[in-house]
Formats: structure tokens, sequence, C-alpha cells
């Protein structure tokens, strides 16, 4: 069987040998490549087309290529492909592959492009090797994508952080204030509206927590079926009376492990969305379903482990979205409304608050027709006792709370426990400060003082909460424990475990929260 080579010179040293099949001399020109079943395409030195294998054809999605100029096929290369040509075929050690887009596509689609410089009897050629990167460009957006996001969410979580200490030290010291000011006070009216507004704030401050998935969730469990025929009512005054709302439960439907408030603020997001998206009229379906998966299942680049799933579906009517939309709607920021009618947040929030809580969510959609959002939660096979439920007080009880007690103070953000202390000291509660864990372990050394609760921030430089709690109850084991952060690493029933007799508060609280939750435990 007759055959030719093609050598060249690749780098450090190296060559590059290609073995062909077929009576051909390169020298000759003709028909060089005849029928080489890999994706080549043969160009003269100014770059056009001679000739190209059927290969090469089928990856570019082309039968005209011959006589085109390489531009008129490549794109996106970072400079002029002539002038890439050129400087990699004078610099045979320079690094011969790039990826480019093909131009003349409508769908993104990559190939990588390795060249080498032949001589034959028609003078210089360039041979084009071709590997279609398709998937591997979009393996790597996904990355990048993926890049970019943990660095919002870092951002979103470190902001909402600081920003819940500033509405603690808002809301608190203007719950000091209304104690002073009766409803009949000219200035309650203000320092009501100060308040109304600080809850506002915290409620955004919480979506960017749950963007970030740094929120703090008090996981407990959970009756699906209960759940959302509890929340049907306000779901139906949001939809509006044009707008029909059905729930339909599956049989024998399990519980899940998961915050209450925040699943229902997931599908209150989603049923709006479905509401705009048909433009307040027609009907939105809610379907509960068990799924039981025997093998681990691949679906939209996530894997599901094999287990028990509780299945939340809601369908709309709407208009769909498009393909080039659907893998971007769970970015933040990112909305398909007009000005001024979204902000970008909800479905990012509900992605967070899904995958914190161990969840998966997907959607399928198709244009004029509607889409269907569908939730997956482990099934919860035990159900575990309560932990770390702080109970918040109501408002007509605040004014009751009277008690006594020694208690340590520790945050490190000096308003909030300004705050924090007089509302304490106003409650009946003696009150020692620390600045940090180090300050409070210092002071826990003189074993004469009394302490019958620490009152700690969780993020703090130095020793966190847990840290210094922990070895403060080595030698102290009987004081009880509340925790208080705008967010935490750790999730709460974590944190229960670690630390007997301890509680979570989460900021912003109110001055009733915090008195009530220490009052409770003491």
């Amino acid at each position: 069987m007759s055959c030719f080579l093609l050598v060249g010179t690749a780098r450090a040293g190296r060559r590059d040998i290609n073995l062909f099949l077929g009576p051909f001399d390169p020298k000759q020109g003709g028909n060089l490549l005849g029928s080489v079943p890999l994706a080549m395409l043969r160009l003269s030195s100014a770059g056009v087309v001679l000739e190209a294998t059927d290969a090469a054809e089928e990856m570019l999605v082309r039968s005209d290529l011959i006589g085109e100029t390489v531009d008129k096929i490549f794109s996106d290369v970072g400079q002029p492909i002539e002038t890439w040509f050129a400087q990699t075929l004078d610099n045979p050690e320079a690094k011969r592959s790039e990826f480019a887009r093909l131009a003349a596509s409508a769908d993104e689609k990559y190939v990588q492009l390795a060249i080498q410089q032949v001589e034959t009897s028609e003078g210089t050629q360039i041979l084009v090797y071709l590997t279609d990167a398709t998937e591997l460009k979009s393996l790597e957006a996904q990355f990048v994508q993926s890049q970019k996001m943990q660095a919002i969410g870092q951002l979103a979580g470190g902001v909402a952080h600081d920003f819940n200490n500033l509405l603690t030290a808002i809301s608190g010291h203007c719950d000091l204030l209304i104690l002073r000011h009766g409803e009949s006070d000219p200035d309650y009216r203000d320092l009501d509206q100060i308040r109304q507004n600080s809850n506002r704030a915290a409620a955004l401050v919480g979506q960017l927590l749950a963007f970030s998935r740094k929120q703090t969730l008090q996981a407990q469990s959970l009756d699906l079926e209960q759940v959302l025929s509890e929340h049907t009512h306000l779901l139906n005054r949001l939809v509006g009376e044009k707008t029909q709302l059905i729930l339909t439960h599956g049989y024998k439907m399990k519980s899940v492990r998961a915050d209450k408030r925040q699943l229902e603020q997931v599908i209150m997001n989603l049923v709006v969305n479905a509401r705009d998206a048909m433009g307040g009229v027609g009907e939105i379906a809610i379907t509960t379903e068990m799924k039981i998966l025997t093998e681990p299942e691949i679906r939209d680049r996530a894997k599901i482990p094999a287990g028990e799933y509780c299945c939340i579906k809601i369908s709309d009517q709407g208009c769909g979205i498009s393909s080039d939309k659907i893998q971007r709607i769970f970015e933040p920021f990112y909305t398909s409304k007009k000005t001024g009618e979204g902000t970008g947040l909800g479905l990012s929030t509900v992605y967070g608050i899904v995958k914190q809580t161990g969840g998966f969510i997907f959607v399928d959609s198709a244009v004029g027709v509607g889409s269907t959002f569908e939730l997956l939660f482990p099934a919860e096979r035990v159900r575990a006792p309560e932990k770390l439920r702080a109970e918040i007080p109501k408002k007509s009880d605040c004014a009751e709370i009277k008690s006594s007690g020694d208690v340590l103070l520790v945050e490190d953000e000096a308003p909030v426990r300004a705050f924090a202390s007089r509302a304490l000291q106003l409650k009946g509660f003696s009150v020692i400060e620390a600045a940090c864990a180090e300050d409070a372990l210092d002071i826990l050394k003189d074993d004469a003082l009394m302490v019958d609760v620490f009152v700690t921030d969780v993020v703090m430089p130095g020793l966190d909460g847990p840290t210094w709690v922990n070895q403060a109850l080595q030698k102290r084991p009987r004081t009880k424990v509340v925790f208080v952060s705008g967010y935490a690493e750790n999730r709460c029933d974590q944190l229960a475990d670690n630390v007997p007799n301890a509680v979570f508060l989460a900021k912003p609280f109110s001055l009733a929260q915090l008195t009530s939750t220490v009052a409770n435990l003491h």
C-alpha cells in the first residue's frame, strides 16, 4: 500500500510526522489530502482554501469551502487570523494551535486550529488540522462563570454581614427611642417609619445572603402539604383574581428538613414569576410528588444521588424562556423584565436557598407554551428534634419582659454592642461587655464572677463565637448561650451539636427579640 509522509518542525527539537495513505506525491500538487479521515484544510500561502477533507466539511458544516479565504471561516482568535498564521509559520518553536469560532455559524461553535507549512510543486502551502472544541469552550465558559458567581457570592455575603450589623444598630436604637415615645407622641410615626424601612432593608439583605448561600437557616422538619396549604391564601392574593392557582398533592409525601420561611420565599418567588410571565391571566399549577432514584442521575450537568426526593413542580402558561436565556436565569441581577419591573435577584435567591438546603432546581421551558420549575428536596429519613429555634415574642409581650441575671455580651461591632447592652439592662439584666473573644476569656478567668448567659456574635476577628464558647464551657458547663450573626458559615443545627444549651438569633434583631430570647433561657 502506497503512502506519503509530511514532516514539520515542532517545539523542543521534535518533529511532527504525518502518515497519509494514497499514491500521491505532495510535491506534484493536485489532490494532496485525498480521502484522509481527518478534519484538514489545505491553504495557499495567501490563506485561500485549496482543498478540504470530508471530515472538515462536516465539522465546519459547509460544502463550499474551496476558494474561501480563511478569515471568512474563522474568527475570534484575538488577532487577525492571517497575522496569526504568519507569526506561527515564521516561528515554528512558538505555540502553533489556537481556538477560533466559526464565523458563519449561528450557534457558538468552536474549533482548535493547528497549522503546518509544507512545500509542494505549487509553492509553499499550509495544512490546517481541525479539532472540535465546542464542548471544551463550553466547559471553560462554565468554569469562568462559576468563578465569577463565587466571587459575587463572597462579596454579597460580606456586604450583607456588615449591612446586617448596621441594621441591627439602626433598628435597635429606634426600638429604644420608641420605648420613650407612645403612639400619641408626634415623633412616634417617624420612628415607626424608620423601623418599617429597616425591616424592608433586612428582607433585601436576606435575598443577598440567600444568593451567596450564607444566610442562617433554622432547619426543621416540614410537611410540604401543610406548608403549601397554609401559604395558599397569600399566594392567591399575590397572583390576583384573573390567575387561577391549582394545588395538587402527591400520595404518601414524606417530610423534608428545611427553613420554613426560606421555603415559603422560594415558592412565592416562583409563583410571582409565573404570574408575570402570563401577564396576570391564566393557570399556575403547583404539584407535589415523591421521586425515588435507584441510581444516581445526571440532569443539566448536575448529579443527583440515589435516594428519595420530595418534588415540587410549579408550571405556568406564560411566554416561556428562550434557549439562549435559560442558562442565565439564575444569575444575580439578570432579568428579562422591563427596566424597573425586576431586580434580577428573585431566581438567584431561589437557587441559593435550594442549594443550601441540599436540593436541586431544574427548569423546562418552551417559548409561547410556558415554563415548569422542578424542585427536588431530599426526603427526611428520621424526624429529628428541633434545634436552635429562637421564638420571636409577640409585641404585646415585649413590655412585660422583666428579668435578672448576669450576661456576658461579646460583640465586635461597637454600635450593636451598645444597643444590646442598653436593651438588656433596661429589662433588668446585669451586663458585662467584651469587644472580642479574647477579652471575654480574660474576663472569665475570675472564678468569682458569675455569668448566667453568654450572648456572642458568631463571626469575629480572632476567635469566632463557637470556638471561644466551647473553651469557656469547659469550666462553666451550665452557662446558657445565645449566638447572634448576620450570617454563619455553619448551619444552625451544626452549632447545636457542638454547643449544648444554645439558641440562635439572626441579625438584625429587635429589642424585644433579644430580651425575650435571653429571658427564656435564663
